[in-house]
């Protein structure tokens, strides 16, 4: 192969990228039961494709969950009650197809790969170098999110309801001002790594990571595409 490394998932990152495009431009477009149906299927088929089998299977569950709940239960209920419940069914099964989507982007392909598939599509490093750190910096604030719960945990000051509704205003402090000023040394040391890498500098680059597009990610792209259309013309 040359000196490179192969991508270990199925699917080109620019696949991922498609589904993602898809989701976003169909979940605020007002869609009919089939029409969410399909989205999640796209969703869910492209997770399983990444061998992300419990994501697919609890973001299944919990559509469903919803589902049943806004057909059978909200028309038991009435006033305030119904409103709320209808909401939350409503808010979630909005959401879902969204996070899927955005969870295989940031979680199922290196930054490497991304970078790649960028190069091979001549886009200026303008663009590529934001959507980049955009894609590495989602991940980054997840776990340096998870390291400051786990610390305060350890002090009896975890992100609970009970130390929520005590004490709000000590933990809304305790979380938001370490987890921000990580936030800013991460800004840092992603900028000081795209300069020693060289990205400021206009010349082509090489890649580590060798992505290619194959039949299955033309196809996924081509009902990526199809899908979108469908949701916002019909």
């Amino acid at each position: 192969m040359n000196g490179r490394i192969a991508s270990g998932s199925l699917l080109d990152p620019r696949s991922k990228l498609a589904v993602f495009i898809a989701a976003c431009f169909s979940a605020f477009s007002g869609l009919t039961h089939p029409q969410e149906f399909a989205l999640l299927a796209l969703c869910v088929a492209t997770t399983l494709l990444c061998q992300k089998w419990k994501r697919a299977f609890f973001t299944c569950l919990a559509f469903a969950l919803m589902f049943l709940c806004d057909l059978f239960l909200v028309p038991r209920l009435s006033g305030i009650l119904q409103n709320i419940v209808m909401l939350l069914c409503h808010l979630c099964r909005f959401i879902l197809p969204l996070l899927t989507a955005f969870y295989v982007l940031t979680h199922t392909s290196r930054i490497g790969e991304y970078i790649s598939a960028f190069t091979q599509m001549h886009l200026p490093n303008e663009v590529i170098i934001p959507l980049a750190v955009m894609l590495r910096f989602v991940p980054t604030i997840q776990e340096e999110w998870r390291a400051v719960n786990q610390a305060l945990r350890l002090r009896g000051m975890a992100l609970t309801w009970k130390n929520i509704v005590r004490r709000p205003m000590q933990m809304m402090e305790y979380m938001l001002v370490p987890f921000l000023l990580q936030c800013s040394v991460i800004v840092d040391e992603m900028s000081a790594a795209v300069m020693a890498r060289g990205f400021d500098r206009n010349m082509p680059r090489s890649s580590y990571a060798e992505v290619q597009m194959k039949v299955l990610d033309w196809c996924i792209i081509m009902i990526s595409t199809a899908l979108m259309t469908w949701n916002l013309c019909f």
